[in-house]
């Protein structure tokens, strides 16, 4: 789904983990679900699969995730502390919001309604919500030279972020030859306890923290904008 303002930067955020408490509150369902102590969310786990990490067989872990999505529980996931004002802020300072999810909205009807209404539950302002995977890559296919900043939890979107989004590139119109420009988007490591084995060039340890480093890299984005000549806002994806 895209956004309205071509002519704006984009800020990508994803949800589970990042804006909302997902660990804590699946652990908390599993535990019910599957009459098992769960680790507390907070143990530091150096990128261990959640399900040897919950003690669990893969299957189980599976089924629990399952019913945890169909039961509708993300409805309720509380949201971390400044999320709402985070949006509020990206848009103020006249950027786009653009949720960026892996959740398989296209296996389960009730993902994208489930997450659309865990965002208004929880006032979270935004102009598009991206599903699936690939999310990265379709961000990049629809948002092109606009994205200024990416925020997600999870180490291997942090990795795919920058594998896609290496730097800035204009185009010189005549020839259509590449001109790259430095720096590239502001990508940001959610601090997680299980994303600590990674050593990111941006880790928010908030979600206010996580605003400092949008709005440097939104300056970096403009400041792009008005002294290379290439406008970023018509990069080729």
């Amino acid at each position: 789904m895209r956004g309205n303002g071509e002519g704006k930067p984009v800020v990508a955020l994803d949800v589970d983990g990042t804006l909302g408490d997902y660990h804590r509150h699946f652990l908390w369902f599993a535990e019910q679900y599957l009459d098992k102590p769960m680790p507390d969310a907070q143990t530091i786990n150096p990128g261990e699969r959640l399900h040897r990490f919950m003690g669990v067989s893969l299957a189980n872990y599976r089924a629990a995730k399952l019913a945890f999505r169909q039961g509708g529980f993300k409805r309720w996931m509380p949201a971390y502390p400044y999320a709402s004002e985070l949006t509020t802020s990206v848009r103020r300072a006249g950027a786009e919001v653009w949720i960026c999810t892996t959740r398989p909205y296209l296996r389960l009807d009730n993902i994208d309604p489930d997450t659309r209404e865990w965002l208004r539950r929880n006032n979270i302002k935004y102009d598009a919500v991206l599903f699936g995977e690939d999310k990265y890559k379709e961000l990049k296919r629809q948002a092109g030279g606009r994205v200024a900043a990416i925020l997600d939890d999870l180490p291997e979107m942090y990795y795919e972020a920058n594998r896609l989004f290496p730097t800035w590139t204009g185009y010189i119109e005549e020839t259509g030859e590449p001109i790259p420009l430095k720096p590239g988007p502001a990508i940001i490591l959610r601090d997680q306890p299980y994303n600590q084995h990674v050593t990111p060039l941006r880790r928010a340890l908030t979600l206010e923290d996580a605003w400092e480093h949008i709005r440097h890299g939104l300056a970096s984005w403009r400041a792009v904008q008005r002294t290379s000549g290439v406008d970023l806002r018509r990069q080729r994806p």
